[in-house]
């Protein structure tokens, strides 16, 4: 940004001021990356009208060539909404997004005298200006530590409080601008049952940190396949936006373990601090709470935040068996599910009031329910007990607030209460990137495509290697048709895990969405070869033989005869629909026999009904509409136009 000669603009509680970059809320300065402040800069210029995605391009990128203009503006958008605690699933909308066109600055803006930043508005001037004030008035005090560009006066308070802490303990501490962001590097280990303890260790400190409104953790999984390679690790942190990183090395020799901590600067690679810890196994919440005391101390966090330790088990036994129930459920197979069940059991059975064991069970078995491996109503419900008891100890429990709205989605099909529930658990962790990839689902399946990929945008600035995050994105980008969009996910996602099977049969279902059916089938026998599934891949040989002599109609008649003899075939209740093949084989009478079954049964697939384009040439009929609105779906205005 230019440092003279710039316009200051008002809004909402904002001040911005073009010339110098600096953005302040209430009076209180804003950090605001370069990138966010040229974007800022251009809608308020041009407030209320579209500022086209090419004018962006020009704008951030003014030197020139960049490769993926799309992703990026994206990122940059979010970025901008998420300083600016724009909610355009709420009341308040202050970039409206203009899907494959632009954006638009939608609050009023007022521009002042150029001589100086004028103060904030002392008072709203509508409802949307009165909830961003009382949103802005809540808002804890925030932590930065990016040094350069900002008042020398907060620059030396941080760095004294890193380098010399003893001498800044006597001095009043800074106003915060912005959470500090911590980077969690999957611990190094050595010894027996290591890598289990260390993992939920990691997983444990991260979600305490996170507690804090002064803490941003971010990118959980996005140092996973790293290997500790701290280059490697600087350069993601670095593409991330994360100031700091945590990196460790976890030692078990017999009943002891070691465990050595270095906080590292992400933007230089200086080595700040280093901590060590030992103790015996029982020890271990011990531990755990000493590390955490000691970086909000090291990091000079604040007097009015909350002190770790709030929600520690009473028990040390219990504890230990938390961190084991934590590291099975990072894995997800049946067996580790189990395993993680059992684990916070024990747990719960040495300190009843541990809340965030509750929480954890609670996922286990949701999980459990999802893949089919016992009575799935039964596996929800148990889920839902735990995520409230949960609650009922810690209504702060992110996680338990993210069960409770997937079992109202997935359940009850309550999508008020599902969405309810979800927002709650992204506005306790924003950071999360599967929460918010779950409130993208939510609204997907109401057809509310925009808001979707504008959630699986945050979920990417938050983890960009988190993969399921793609898988979403994928199944959005296609329903909404914006293919491109979808190509893009399919490509990064193989790129990241080329060996993974539901990789390759989400880019199978978006290439058939689009038409591409013979790269469809290859897709789908490559999932199958990599599932090692003979029958399936023999099916798939046959299905490409099949399309080739008689087109889309031969292909799907040969899937029914797969699901009618049950060969072939790997999870029916979703690879395998019925409906979804009668559709493409052109039997609309039978299609609409099989969804009305489909909801009588309460089949989690019929919660796909509108959102899959198998189905868009009956949405103008009245029994579909009807079958549709037992769900309590709204089919939207863009269904019901749209053409077979």
């Amino acid at each position: 940004m230019a440092k003279s000669g710039g316009r200051v603009f008002t809004f909402l509680v904002f001040v911005f001021d073009t010339g110098t970059g600096e953005l302040t809320r209430a009076g209180k300065r804003l950090h605001l990356p370069d990138q966010a402040a040229r974007l800022l800069t251009l809608l308020l210029e041009n407030p209320g009208m579209m500022v086209s995605r090419e004018e962006l391009k020009a704008a951030l990128w003014p030197e020139g060539e960049f490769l993926d203009y799309d992703r990026s503006i994206n990122r940059a958008v979010s970025q901008l909404r998420a300083i600016l605690h724009d909610r355009s699933s709420k009341n308040i909308s202050v970039i409206d997004t203009l899907p494959k066109r632009g954006y638009r600055f939608m609050i009023p803006v007022t521009e002042i005298s150029d001589s100086g930043l004028a103060p904030a508005p002392s008072a709203p001037q509508s409802p949307a200006d009165a909830a961003a004030v009382t949103e802005a008035q809540s808002l804890a005090p925030r932590l930065s530590l990016k040094w350069r560009l900002w008042g020398v006066g907060v620059g030396v308070a941080v760095l004294m409080a890193v380098v010399a802490g003893l001498w800044l303990a006597r001095r009043p501490s800074p106003v915060p601008d912005r959470p500090l962001s911590l980077g969690i590097v999957p611990f190094e280990t050595s010894g027996e049952a290591a890598s289990t303890m260390a993992e939920g260790f990691r997983l444990n400190l991260a979600d305490v940190l996170a507690q804090s409104p002064e803490i941003e953790i971010r990118a959980v999984h996005s140092f996973d396949h790293l290997n500790q390679d701290e280059s490697q690790v600087l350069g993601r942190a670095q593409q991330l936006g994360v100031d700091l990183l945590l990196f460790g090395k976890f030692t078990v020799t017999g009943n002891l373990c070691l465990l050595r901590l270095e906080l590292v600067r992400s933007r230089d690679g200086v080595h700040l601090s280093s901590f060590q810890y030992s103790g015996a196994k029982e020890e271990l919440a011990a531990i755990s709470d000493k590390v955490e005391r000691d970086l909000f101390d090291r990091l000079r966090l604040y007097e009015n935040t909350a002190r770790p330790g709030q929600g520690r088990p009473a028990s040390t036994k219990a504890y230990a068996a938390y961190l084991r129930g934590r590291a099975h459920l990072s894995r997800w197979t049946d067996e580790e599910l189990l395993q993680a069940v059992d684990a916070f059991q024990e747990a719960l059975k040495e300190d009843p009031s541990y809340a965030r064991a509750y929480a954890d069970q609670a996922s286990a078995y949701f999980v459990l329910s999802q893949h089919g491996a016992g009575d799935s109503d039964k596996y929800m419900e148990m889920a839902r007990a735990s995520a409230a008891k949960a609650l009922a100890l810690d209504p702060t429990l992110a996680e338990a607030h993210a069960m409770l709205g997937r079992i109202a989605l997935n359940k009850d099909w309550d999508f008020k209460n599902a969405e309810v529930q979800l927002h709650r658990a992204v506005e306790l962790d924003p950071n999360h990137a599967i929460y918010r990839q779950w409130l993208a689902i939510l609204y997907g399946l109401e057809g509310k495509y925009d808001l979707a990929l504008q959630e699986i945008d945050k979920a990417h600035a938050a983890d960009p290697e988190r993969a399921p995050v793609f898988l979403t994105e994928i199944f959005l980008a296609g329903s909404a048709r914006q293919f491109d969009r979808a190509d893009r996910a399919v490509a990064s996602l193989l790129r990241m895990m080329p060996d993974w099977s539901l990789a390759h049969e989400q880019a199978a279902t978006t290439l058939w969405i689009e038409g591409r059916y013979p790269q469809a089938i290859a897709e789908w026998r490559q999932a199958a070869v990599l599932d090692k599934m003979p029958d399936r891949v023999r099916l798939e040989d046959q299905g490409a033989e099949a399309f080739r002599s008689g087109g889309v109609a031969a292909y799907a008649r040969l899937r029914l005869q797969a699901i009618a003899t049950h060969k072939g075939i790997s999870h029916e209740e979703d690879d395998f629909v019925p409906a979804e093949w009668h559709a493409y084989a052109g039997d609309w009478n039978q299609v609409l026999t099989e969804l009305d079954q489909m909801v009588t049964r309460h089949s989690r697939a019929a919660l796909l009904i509108a959102a899959n384009p198998a189905f868009a040439p009956l949405h103008r009929d009245p029994r579909y509409l009807h079958i549709l609105e037992r769900t309590g779906i709204p089919l939207t205005s863009e269904q019901r136009m749209s053409q077979p």
